[in-house]
């Protein structure tokens, strides 16, 4: 298996499992840029992994959404998979400049 592809097949499990957790953080995310929980849900089931944190056993998902018929949005979603029984929905956001160029590319950090 890949390297991306090993903790994605084990998110992808909890998540059909019903197993995660969405933290504070990603519900003020939700609330602000006007996504759901099935968004995120459907971006970690269908999406790829962008960056993979080895060391922190996180990984950054990219993945595309429709909202009140727009075309399809990017999505990222930070989530932890440090725990086997749970994955943690960590930060869930839009990228936008300028701290992302495009969707898959990074743009200055602040």
């Amino acid at each position: 298996m890949s390297d991306k592809a090993e903790p994605l097949h084990t998110i992808r499990a909890l998540i059909e499992q019903k197993r995660y957790r969405i933290r504070i953080h990603a519900v003020q995310h939700m609330i602000k840029e006007g996504f759901t929980e099935d968004d995120i849900v459907s971006v970690m089931q269908s999406g790829r992994i962008l960056e993979n944190y080895h060391e922190e056993a996180r990984c950054l998902i990219l993945g595309y959404v429709t909202t009140a018929a727009s075309s399809p949005t990017p999505l990222h979603v930070l989530c932890d998979h440090s725990n086997k029984d749970a994955v943690d929905i960590v930060t869930p956001y839009i990228p936008q400049k300028p701290w992302w160029r495009t969707e898959t590319k990074r743009g200055r950090i602040q």
